[in-house]
Parts: C-alpha cells; structure tokens; sequence
C-alpha cells in the first residue's frame, strides 16, 4: 500500500501571539513542513473571521480544514506525526501532562498580559501586585512540581506539549523582568522554574519559534495596549 500524502498544513498567525508561539514550537520540534500566513489582529480579514469562530489565532488549516485552539492543535500534530512523541505513553501520564497544559493556559498565560502591560508601562505599587499575585501562586505551584525532580524537562528527559504550552510565557516574562526593579522579579523566588525556564528557552525548536526583533517589538506592543486601557 503506498503512503499516505502528507498534510498540507497552514498556520494562521499574528507575530506576537503566544498561543500561535506554542503551535509553531511543536511544528519545528516534530520537523513538520508547513506554512504560516500572518494577520493583522486589529483589522481581521473576513476569511479569517470565517475559519476562526471566535476570531482567535492560531487556526491551524489541515487540507484546508481549520481546527483551533492551540492545546487541540498541537494534541493534532501528536496524532499525525507522533515522532517525536510529546505525551506519555502512559494513559495516566498523559493526562496528567494534558493538566499541567490547561495551567499553563488558566494559570499562566491567562494573568500575563495584565502583568506584562503593567511592567511596560513602569504601574508600581498595588496596582503592580494586584496583576502580580496570580503569577506568583502559579509560579509557587510549579516550584513545588518541579523541585527535587529531575529534568531537564517538565516531564522528565523528553520535551514535551507541556513545556511547548509554557515556553511562550517564559520567553516573555524573562523580558520583561529585566524592565523592572527586583520587587518584580518573580522567578528569583522560585529557583527550579527559573533553572527549567532557562532550559527551555534555549532548546532548539523555542529559539527557532522566535519572532524577529522580539525583544523591542514585544515592549511597544505592550506600552500601547497599556496606553489604550488607560
């Protein structure tokens, strides 16, 4: 029987976006070939708006099928490209990894934008530790996880979805607490996370998910949303 044809597979992406960052960190970890259309966020095309039903990125277009959400994505490109495997074999293992995907999602990234504006734009005082705290009880709980265990990834050995799903969030927290005083610096309180965020950041397949000019783009992307909400 001849093999199957692969995918034709297209990232629907804005730039900056950390959810899309996580998809496209699984694409390059599996070596998948594919393509990426950016769009602007603040003016989306109408045939975007009729692939994404809540007008989000990443859509993930699969033979011109679009599938979104990008824990569903990247549990997609698991089942069609399983090597190299990014979830345990283990039926309790794998869900256990699949919990620690939706932290990274409620607990992590849902609380960064309104810490990382805050940071961009110098807010001190309470209204710093008000967006603060909830990165801090996340960042305590993964402390708790991570300490003691052996690495270098989440998991164990092997990176995995849940390191793809937290990447993102650590690629921008590690710039942004280089923008602020130490009071801001949340990582020095938890040593392993700041031991296996740095890791992270540096394996391939993160560096390479890296948009351009990152850094400065990131920072005027945060000092005007902050601008506006004011």
């Amino acid at each position: 029987m001849p093999d199957r044809l692969p995918h034709r597979l297209q990232l629907i992406s804005f730039e900056l976006c950390p959810y899309v960052e996580r998809s496209r960190i699984v694409l390059l970890e599996k070596g998948v070939p594919h393509e990426v259309t950016y769009i602007d966020l603040a003016a989306k095309p109408a045939w975007f708006l009729a692939l994404s039903p809540m007008g989000k990125v990443p859509v993930l277009v699969v033979d011109g099928r679009p599938i979104f959400e990008s824990a569903v994505i990247n549990e997609l490109l698991e089942e069609l490209h399983p090597a190299p495997p990014l979830l345990p074999a283990d039926p309790l293992d794998r869900a256990e990894a699949r919990g620690w995907v939706v932290f990274a999602g409620d607990a992590l990234m849902a609380h960064s934008l309104p810490a990382l504006m805050a940071l961009a734009s110098g807010t001190t005082g309470p209204a710093l530790e008000a967006t603060l705290s909830p990165l801090r009880t996340a960042l305590t709980a993964l402390q708790a996880r991570l300490a003691g265990r052996a690495g270098p990834f989440f998991l164990g050995r092997s990176f995995s979805l849940v390191d793809a799903a937290m990447a993102p969030f650590f690629r921008r927290w590690a710039l942004a607490e280089g923008w602020v005083g130490p009071e801001a610096r949340l990582l020095g309180a938890a040593p392993a996370v700041a031991a296996w965020a740095a890791r992270l950041l540096a394996h391939p397949s993160v560096v390479a998910a890296e948009p351009p000019d990152f850094a400065a783009r990131l920072r005027a992307l945060m000092v005007a949303r902050a601008a506006k909400r004011a």
